[in-house]
């Protein structure tokens, strides 16, 4: 495990928060390429995105916080840079939180665009360079496994957790399944994101295989279930999940999807005959 990345004298800059602000900054950096590339940089989509910064970042902290009821309890009588940092992280809250702050700034500004399609790259990527900083800093990698690729950790890496299940065998490396998720996400949108049709759903697609995607993980990743058998990061996926998939069922019943054909081959040729 590599807590610290690396050290300035007194100063220590801890692995885990500089992949999050590499993440941050990496998938900024593909949004504002893909809104230059598209012609749509003005004032109003900086403000936009700088209430979807903020969106995620408090997104990330209150879907969690419902775990931590000792957090809330406290909240009155800790400084509230202390409750921030001990109200947890979520990659799926983040991604929640941003998503409703773009809505009501779009509607605070009269923002009418679509602009989902801007994000499409650049959340799987930031979420592989968050991934990074997870994998190098946090235990339990996942459950216990029997499978060759399953990975070890040394008994002082494992020390460093008051609570490190199945980290005295291998386990799932469940941070490098989600890696290799957001990779192959990533090729895909590339590759072929000009086949969808309608603006903005390239992006909910990805959400959508995402979301269950990070459903299953959420098995070998050695969360607590909290009720059912199911994991808080499970429950919070349902509502979300539903949604997404609602609305895709919903264009697909409509033909909101459905490409034209291309007009008969001798009509093209009639309308080009001078």
């Amino acid at each position: 495990m590599y807590p610290v990345l690396v050290r300035l004298g007194p100063v220590a800059i801890a692995t885990h928060d500089a992949f999050t602000v590499a993440a941050i900054l990496v998938g900024l950096a593909l949004y504002y390429a893909e809104l230059r590339r598209r012609g749509w940089l003005d004032s109003r989509i900086v403000w936009i995105s700088l209430a979807a910064v903020f969106g995620a970042g408090l997104g990330a902290r209150l879907i969690t916080l419902w775990e931590r009821p000792e957090v809330i309890a406290a909240a009155a009588s800790m400084p509230l840079s202390m409750a921030i940092e001990h109200s947890g992280k979520s990659i799926i809250g983040a991604i929640a939180g941003g998503y409703v702050a773009i809505t009501l700034a779009k509607r605070a500004f009269g923002y009418t665009r679509s602009t989902g399609d801007a994000y499409a790259l650049a959340i799987p990527v930031a979420t592989i360079v968050g991934r990074i900083g997870c994998f190098l800093t946090e235990l339990p990698l996942g459950t216990p496994t029997n499978l060759p690729w399953g990975m070890r950790v040394t008994p002082g890496a494992a020390a460093a957790f008051p609570v490190c299940p199945g980290c005295g065998g291998p386990m799932h490396p469940s941070m490098l399944y989600e890696i290799g998720f957001n990779i192959v996400a990533a090729l895909v949108i590339v590759r072929w994101r000009h086949r969808v049709p309608v603006a903005g759903e390239t992006l909910k697609l990805y959400l959508l295989a995402a979301g269950i995607f990070r459903f299953l993980v959420e098995y070998v990743r050695a969360n607590p279930p909290q009720a059912l058998g199911l994991s808080a990061p499970q429950w919070v996926l349902i509502p979300l999940v539903t949604l997404v998939a609602i609305h895709v069922v919903r264009q697909l019943l409509s033909g909101a999807w459905r490409v034209p054909l291309p007009p008969p081959a001798h009509v093209v040729a009639l309308e080009v005959r001078p």
